[in-house]
């Protein structure tokens, strides 16, 4: 009998001193090699829209986990370009399969020497980062997004600023842009004039770029909106960290039915910008000395293909929604 009850106390402490292991060792699980992604969309209306400031320092607090957040992830971008200082423009293949990251509570750019995606909390504006690298070739934001409760007389206007938190001698060509897929799988189409050329500078960490940016028209049936922010691994293979701060996504009407739209053309001398509309109406102006354009009277809420022509430059052609006027529509040479 002693020996029937001595084998069952033995078979519950046996039990015992499992689960207390497995409890002690949970959290350690928790914390090592956790990537935790969030798949819950932001629903967009005109009284609701999604901001996205960065302010809650205690939402990331282990690295890889995005599930604090409602809406956004970050991916570290491997391979889905392979070449060095890559037009993030030209970068459109789905990026979901690669590491989802954000390396946690982070102080001082400057220090950090790894890439792809980080959080700041320690800076006295805290943000949400990007550098490219060999490895982190695309890195990039993504956020979901249902418009269903978005009119279709309404347009998707996305606005950012874009920081340059490096404040050493490096000076990369970081290049920045825009993109939108309609559906949940596919590739991603760019929002030109969203793309930003350089977003830092050498020995300062001053700059911003805001950015405004507005979505073709998406008929009310496409409900499932993906919207990305990235960059690449710059050219030379010397990249700097760009915050991506104040994300506001809206679902707005075109403010006035006439708008203004105009730029700089850079590169060259005088230069000829000609703008078509969606009949394929075409008026052109000319460059002032500075590369400075601008068309008056510009018909809102349609859709408009720019082309910028110059004596020994080629430019790519840009195309823009727009909803209200547009400022900062720049041209800049092929390389």
């Amino acid at each position: 009998m002693f020996g029937f009850i001595g084998k069952h106390i033995g078979l519950n402490l046996n039990f015992r001193v499992l689960f207390y292991i497995a409890a002690a060792l949970l959290p350690l699980a928790l914390v090592t090699g956790y990537v935790r992604a969030n798949n819950i969309r932001w629903y967009i209306s005109p009284s609701d829209p999604y901001i996205q400031t960065w302010s809650d320092t205690t939402a990331i607090t282990v690295d890889d986990d995005w599930s604090n957040f409602i809406a956004i992830n970050g991916y570290r971008g491997d391979d889905l370009t392979t070449g060095v200082g890559v037009d993030p423009q030209t970068v459109l293949a789905d990026g979901e399969s690669t590491p989802l990251m954000v390396i946690a509570n982070q102080a001082n750019p400057n220090n950090l020497a790894a890439a792809g995606v980080a959080e700041f909390d320690g800076l006295a504006n805290p943000t949400v980062a990007l550098k490219g690298s060999a490895t982190a070739d695309a890195p990039h934001l993504l956020i979901q997004l249902n418009k269903e409760s978005c009119p279709d007389t309404k347009f998707i206007t996305v606005s950012y600023n874009v920081r340059d938190l490096d404040s050493t001698r490096t000076d990369a060509l970081q290049q920045v842009a825009l993109q939108f897929r309609v559906g949940t799988t596919g590739n991603f189409t760019n929002v030109p004039g969203a793309f930003v050329y350089d977003a830092t500078e050498g020995s300062r960490a001053t700059r911003v770029t805001p950015v405004f940016g507005t979505l073709p028209h998406i008929p009310v049936s496409d409900n499932i909106i993906y919207l990305r922010i990235l960059t690449t691994n710059a050219a030379g293979g010397i990249n700097e960290w760009v915050g991506i701060d104040d994300i506001t996504i809206g679902c707005y009407a075109p403010t006035a039915s006439n708008v203004t739209v105009s730029g700089r053309v850079t590169g060259g001398g005088r230069a000829t910008v000609l703008m078509t509309d969606q009949e394929g109406n075409s008026r052109s102006v000319k460059t002032n000395s500075f590369g400075l354009y601008r068309f008056d009277d510009v018909p809102a809420g349609q859709t408009y293909t720019l082309n910028a022509y110059s004596k020994g430059s080629q430019y790519d052609p840009k195309v823009v929604t727009v909803a209200d006027s547009v400022t900062d529509l720049d041209f800049y040479p092929q390389p």
